[in-house]
């Protein structure tokens, strides 16, 4: 079985000091740089190879993520999603992208394992 890729990542430029440790990666959204609503964190990405619609094989990135909201934006996502999540996205804004909690993220590694170890059972 394939171990996930770690992304290589340039040297971390400086961050707020809000930023979580793990953070590698900001990103304002909907906000003048004086008056941010809200601030996107991401750490580092793994990358995992997986096949697309098509056939090709895509590399598909697995990191952790966290909105960091101003008060008047906090509930405008389900409340799980207000804390630090897993987000799965492809290669490109077109890709599905996906948001998951921590718990969210280990019920489907504990799914595909198991499809991988029927998979290789049926062989």
């Amino acid at each position: 079985m394939a171990e996930p890729v770690r992304a290589a990542s340039a040297a971390r430029p400086p961050h707020p000091q809000h930023c979580p440790p793990w953070c590698i990666d900001c990103r304002h959204d909907d906000a003048d740089p004086f008056s941010p609503r809200a601030l996107l964190h991401r750490g580092a990405a793994d990358i995992v190879h997986a096949y697309d619609d098509a056939c090709l094989l895509v590399e598909t990135q697995v990191r952790v993520a966290y909105w960091d909201k101003a008060p008047d934006w906090i509930g405008t996502d389900p409340a799980d999603l207000e804390r630090p999540y897993v987000e799965i996205s492809g290669p490109t804004e077109d890709d599905p992208h996906l948001s998951l909690t921590p718990e969210h993220a280990r019920a489907l590694a504990a799914a595909l394992l198991r499809a991988a170890d029927t998979a290789d059972a049926a062989i």
